[in-house]
């Protein structure tokens, strides 16, 4: 095998075992595959030992059975005292294998949090329509950066920061607005006047 050949080889290696690793709960990094094959190599050579003669191209390992039996195995070999793990420790190399930690993927929507805390107060008067809105458990939106807009019609009003492309709430009106007249924030609660004249 030519050195090219056996670059490649060692790289697709590395690549296929820190795959493995992954599969079975042990996530390793590339380069720490690399750095420890060349301690091996290493520890090798000051042992007098050539790796070169001890491969055999015949030699193949199967993990396509049971993979959680193949990590306790690979476990209890490279953690038990008179395992791989003795091997590497003599030779300078400390190797240690824990438990997988279960990773929980949870997708926290904040925007979801945000609709379902948020609750409008609206009283008519005349001409004009109020609503308030306590916005003050959100700490982080800021009156220069909050865009309120009438849509639907003027019967649905959405809260949008000017940071984001979507609004963060949308809320139904019992009537019809034409315009925003005002609206204000004020330590967390927001108020707003609708003009509902020649809307109904």
């Amino acid at each position: 095998m030519d050195n090219n050949n056996a670059d490649d080889w060692e790289e697709q290696m590395l690549k296929d075992m820190a795959k493995m690793f992954s599969e079975m709960g042990m996530p390793i990094d590339i380069e720490i595959l690399r750095n420890m094959l060349s301690q091996v190599r290493e520890q090798f050579q000051k042992l007098g030992i050539d790796p070169e003669k001890l491969s055999n191209q015949d030699m193949k390992i199967d993990i396509n059975g049971d993979s959680e039996e193949f990590r306790r195995t690979m476990e209890s070999m490279l953690n038990g005292s008179d395992g791989l793990s003795e091997l590497f420790r003599n030779m300078g190399v400390n190797v240690q294998v824990n438990n997988p930690t279960p990773v929980v993927d949870a997708e926290l929507s904040q925007q979801e949090d945000i609709e379902e805390e948020l609750t409008v107060d609206i009283y008519v008067h005349e001409d004009r329509m109020y609503a308030t809105v306590d916005l003050s458990r959100h700490l982080d939106i800021i009156e220069s950066e909050l865009e309120i807009n009438l849509i639907d019609s003027g019967r649905v009003f959405q809260l949008m920061k000017t940071t984001q492309l979507r609004p963060f709430k949308k809320f139904d009106l019992p009537n019809s607005a034409s315009q925003i007249v005002e609206w204000s924030l004020n330590n967390g609660i927001l108020d707003v006047v609708f003009d509902i004249r020649n809307n109904n």
